[in-house]
């Protein structure tokens, strides 16, 4: 055979894709029965390869856990969540694959991973999570409350500490409520004072908010702070 039909032969073959492994399944309790036999799979690590004959093959590797652990770690969560003042429907509303994921965490990082799911649960209702006192400008959602220790940290803009994206994203992506720190119409750059009274008459809003006083404070998402001068 010539180099030009081995070339052709080389071009017009065809790798049919593999099965694979499965990523995820449920073993089958035997005799129908739900018990401590029943296990559950969670994968924790997905590779694609191609073997010698260049089929694709899918490995996963999967950690099995039992019912029963997953019951108990539950229960963990639910008692630190009543000590600790909780309510407990957000450990109600876990996925089991989420409670899998504290298995090796001591009593100290599950209050504090409750912690987390409290504040999401507050967004969720339009409420400041408490200890978040402090006013950041998120590039997304503007005007937010946060953690002082988060605002101390971030770079300071125009006067306000800046952040690309906040805890309240997901709570505006779902169209839901956010609770706004109080700003004045005077310090924001979409905002045009009266052309007789700058300092107390009624402006225009060029954001489409209608016309306000420029040292009401209120609550505004199209708030952004008037850009200062630099030395």
């Amino acid at each position: 055979m010539s180099w030009r039909a081995k070339l052709q032969e080389q071009r017009g073959a065809v790798f049919q894709k593999g099965q694979g492994d499965p990523l995820t399944q449920l073993t089958q309790p035997q005799n129908g029965r739900s018990d401590s036999l029943t296990k559950l799979t969670k994968p924790s690590c997905v590779s694609s390869v191609s073997d010698p004959s260049g089929n694709s093959a899918n490995i996963g590797a999967a950690v099995l856990l039992d019912a029963p652990a997953l019951k108990q770690l539950r229960a963990r969560l639910l008692a630190l969540a009543g000590a600790n003042w909780i309510d407990a429907a957000s450990i109600h509303r876990l996925h089991d694959l989420d409670v899998a994921a504290c298995i090796g965490l001591d009593s100290r990082q599950l209050a504090g991973y409750l912690s987390l799911l409290e504040e999401t649960a507050e967004r969720h209702a339009g409420r400041v999570p408490a200890g978040h006192t402090a006013a950041i400008h998120c590039q997304l959602c503007g005007p937010v409350w946060a953690y002082p220790d988060v605002a101390a940290v971030l770079p300071v803009v125009d006067g306000w500490p800046r952040a690309l994206g906040c805890p309240w994203c997901f709570v505006r992506k779902a169209g839901g409520y956010i609770p706004r720190p109080p700003v004045a119409c005077e310090g924001c750059r979409h905002f045009t004072p009266d052309t007789i009274s700058p300092a107390a008459g009624m402006g225009a809003c060029g954001a489409g908010k209608g016309t306000q006083y420029p040292m009401q404070r209120r609550g505004c998402s199209h708030f952004h702070p008037i850009k200062k001068a630099t030395l």
